[in-house]
């Protein structure tokens, strides 16, 4: 798809069309074969041009992959905010279903060795990310005589854990062994169910 709409119209890459069609190609590279695939070469090749191209844009790489992570944390904080608006436990499951639908995105957000951490945009949409995440936390369960930042970090680090073991495949053996006729799903809301329990006390 990034293909033909390149070729329709080459033209549009002076108004902007080229970034989001690098971007694009990016992206589907990362989510069909992993970070390891992601360079600058297969990436323009896909898009039909040359790697020269990504300089106006994106500088080099490194830039190129920032901003998709960059994209990635604008996404992630818009499914908390969508999943708060629900409930807590909604906020929770839709940092971990948005790993579970984005897998290669979600591993290219925390890869210091491949984004510029440093970058404004980046730094912008992480922390509106983490933020809103830590709102989440530090009112799901907080522990008397500890900062509430403490209880933040905790919680993110549960729930960061479950999208990771859930995008691996980790999960599956735990899931089939607690009841045959739950999904990964399933499973997971009843783990934030208990990791409510757990801190409510």
């Amino acid at each position: 798809m990034v293909r033909a709409t390149t070729e329709r119209s080459k033209e549009g890459y002076h108004h902007g069309n080229l970034r989001v069609a690098l971007l694009a190609s990016a992206r589907e590279i990362l989510e069909t074969q992993g970070v390891g695939a992601l360079k600058l070469r297969a990436i323009t090749r896909q898009v039909g041009v040359s790697p020269m191209a990504v300089a106006p844009h994106f500088g080099n790489l490194c830039g190129l992959l920032t901003a998709l992570a960059t994209q990635g944390f604008e996404e992630l904080a818009h499914a908390i905010k969508t999943g708060k608006a629900q409930s807590l436990k909604d906020a929770g499951l839709a940092y971990i279903y948005f790993a579970i639908r984005n897998p290669g995105l979600f591993t290219l957000m925390f890869r210091g060795d491949a984004i510029d951490r440093s970058d404004p945009a980046f730094a912008g949409a992480a922390g509106d990310s983490f933020a809103l995440l830590g709102a989440w936390a530090g009112t799901s369960g907080k522990a008397a005589g500890f900062a509430p930042q403490i209880a933040e970090a905790v919680m993110w680090g549960k729930v960061h854990g479950l999208a990771i073991l859930a995008i691996d495949g980790l999960l599956t053996p735990l899931v089939q062994a607690t009841d045959p006729h739950i999904d990964l799903e399933q499973f997971l809301e009843q783990a934030l169910d208990y990791m409510k329990a757990a801190t409510s006390g």
